[in-house]
Formats: structure tokens, C-alpha cells, sequence
């Protein structure tokens, strides 16, 4: 599996590679540790971290092929200055390194340190049937919880009692905690698209959740919108009733060759026709894999064309300051005819 991913990579290099970005080095290697670089170029990779990782390395080295491990205590500069000697050009991730690196690294190395953007990350964009396959269990984790939502709202007093239950029922299936906490918003709150769950009491009306778990590295993303108790007030219901078809013409739109513009405007369509597009804040979505946001982008703006393999979220969403809001949220895989939506969890307001 690595060495596929490392010869595709190969493929599209220009220039000897150093690889600073900790996901990138987790999808070249599976490495889950702290520190780490790697250098590869057409003939070489090396992997480089500090004593705490060394035997850690060792072990994922052995399944790549032509592997060289560096361990270094000190002097990462001169250990990185090294290792790139003889080479004319050496590209630097740019989204990922900071100025003082890239400062003190000019002032070891004999080459030219050129910038480089979403090399790795286009890799990374197009999911293989292992990742597909920690994506969907990670999925089904979501759904778990979202299956017990009502018992979970019973026994819970605020906003972030409700989170916690969350991630709990997620771990039960087989998910771990994300790097980033559930929004759970009740009433008002569900206005605020990435309102921070705390203290607040749930009351009986419109609950807003978006949350998500991750399966070895990869991450599940959902979001629901419910109404709690009694009739839910007929603003809610057209809220509610514009976004599910927003959503569910944006699934409809998708398959390879599509651009997220195109999908983008599948759903602001919909949400045109109810005189809710002002009032949906935020582009329709993303993709999902070892970062809960990576390529593509569907966005007003996008020209990212959709490709087999691909996971991304369609989650539309209105929002009423004062009042609340609505958001749907699924994953979705491109597939070579169409999609398949990998959150199976009801998307009714009284779900």
C-alpha cells in the first residue's frame, strides 16, 4: 500500500520532495507520531525523526521499499542539510512550514528551497478501498449515536452533556474522539454554524447537531437538525423542509466530473427558491479523510473536479440570528457512475 502511494507520488514530482505536513508523512508511511520528515525524491526516501520514534520507524520501514531511516537528537538542520545534499532544488510544503524553519534550514543547505502546494494532498484526495473502508466504519459510528439521540437528550442537561454522550456511544462502536469537539447547539444557538457547545440547557425546541469520529485516522462528519418535544413551529418546518431538499438535490448532483461549483449551486438553487440563499453562510461542503477538511472544495468558487474515490460532505445550511438554524450534513463517495452516501442516519426533524 505505501509503496504504491510513494511511487504515485514519484509520478508527480518535479523536484526532490521534503515532506513537513504530519498527515502527508501519515499517509506515506502510517506514521502517528509527533515528529517526523521525509525526503524523497526519484531515487531516495528517508525518513526522519528523533529518538523517541526511532524504533517506531524501524518497524514501518521495513514494509517500504529502499526505506533509509535518520534518527537524529540534535542539529535538525544540519541532519536535514545532510540529507539534501547534492541536490540542486529541494521543494518545501508551503502550507505547512513556518518562515523560522524555512529561515534556519537556508542558512545549512547548499540548494534552492522552493515552495510547493497540494502535491501530496492530491494524492491524499482520492481514497483507496482501505480508507474507504475506515471512513464508512467511522460513518457507522456516527450513525450509531445518532440511533440513541433521544435517550442520549433525556439523560443530559446542556448542550455539552449531550457532546460527551456523543463521543461515548461513538467509542462503543469503534470510533475514537476527533481533534475537534461536537457542536451541539439548542434553540438560538443553532444560528451560530460553529456555535462552542458548553453550559447551555436544551429546552424543548430545535437541537443542531454536527459531530463526527475518527477509524484509523480518518474522519466520519455528520450533521442532524431535530426538534425535541411537541409540534415544532411552522418557521422551523420550511427551514427545515429547504435544506433537506437543498441537500438532497446537492447528492444528486454529484459523480466524477462534476466541479463543487456545480454542486454548490445544486443546493443554493433549492434554498433560492425559498428565499433562504442569504441566509446560507457557508460553502456546501468539503472533503473528508485523515483531515476533517481537505480537497475538494465545494464552494461558490470551486473548479475542483469531482473524481472516483472521493469523499465529501453535501451539508447545506440556513440560519435565522435569534431564532436558530438548520443544517443536514452526509459523506458522500464519488463513485465511476454516481455517488454513495456513507451516513444512513434519518434526517427528519422529529428523527
Amino acid at each position: 500500500m505505501y509503496n504504491n502511494r510513494i511511487a504515485r507520488l514519484r509520478e508527480r514530482l518535479e523536484l526532490p520532495l521534503l515532506v513537513t505536513f504530519l498527515p502527508n508523512i501519515r499517509y506515506l508511511t502510517g506514521f502517528t507520531g509527533s515528529n517526523a520528515f521525509v525526503l524523497v525524491s526519484d531515487q531516495r526516501f528517508v525518513f526522519i525523526t528523533d529518538g523517541r520514534y526511532g524504533e517506531a520507524a524501524a518497524a514501518l520501514l521495513e514494509s517500504i521499499d529502499g526505506g533509509e531511516l535518520v534518527v537524529y537528537s540534535t542539529g535538525l538542520e544540519d541532519v536535514l542539510a545532510a540529507q539534501m545534499a547534492g541536490y540542486g532544488k529541494v521543494g518545501l510544503e508551503s502550507q505547512d512550514v513556518k518562515w523560522g524553519f524555512v529561515h534556519g534550514l537556508k542558512a545549512k543547505v547548499n540548494c534552492g528551497l522552493t515552495p510547493t502546494s497540494g502535491i501530496v494532498e492530491a494524492l491524499r484526495a482520492v481514497k483507496d478501498q482501505t480508507e474507504i473502508a475506515a471512513l464508512t466504519a467511522a460513518a457507522g459510528a456516527g450513525d450509531a449515536a445518532f440511533s440513541e439521540v433521544r435517550a442520549l437528550v433525556d439523560g443530559s442537561q446542556s448542550e455539552g452533556d449531550v457532546g460527551w454522550s456523543l463521543i461515548d456511544v461513538m467509542r462503543r462502536a469503534g470510533g475514537r474522539q476527533a481533534n475537534w469537539p461536537p457542536i451541539v447547539a439548542a434553540g438560538a444557538n443553532a444560528a451560530l454554524p460553529h456555535h462552542r457547545s458548553g453550559t447551555g440547557a436544551l429546552g424543548a425546541g430545535l437541537l443542531l447537531l454536527d459531530y463526527g469520529c475518527t477509524v484509523d485516522g480518518y474522519h466520519s462528519d455528520m450533521s442532524r437538525t431535530i426538534w425535541l418535544r411537541g409540534e415544532p413551529d411552522s418557521t422551523t418546518k420550511r427551514m427545515h423542509r429547504a435544506v433537506l431538499e437543498a441537500q438532497e438535490a446537492g447528492i444528486a448532483a454529484v459523480g466524477p466530473g462534476v466541479t463543487g461549483a456545480e454542486v454548490d449551486e445544486a443546493c443554493r438553487a433549492v434554498l433560492r427558491g425559498y428565499d433562504y440563499e442569504d441566509l446560507f453562510v457557508h460553502s456546501t461542503g468539503h472533503g473528508v479523510g485523515l483531515e476533517i477538511h481537505e480537497a475538494p472544495r465545494l464552494a461558490v468558487t470551486s473548479q475542483d473536479e469531482l473524481l472516483p474515490g472521493h469523499v465529501v460532505t453535501i451539508e447545506p445550511g440556513v440560519y435565522v440570528p435569534g431564532v436558530g438554524g438548520v443544517r443536514i450534513e452526509d459523506m458522500v463517495l464519488v463513485t465511476e457512475d454516481g455517488c454513495r452516501v456513507l451516513t444512513q442516519s434519518e434526517k427528519g426533524l422529529e428523527a
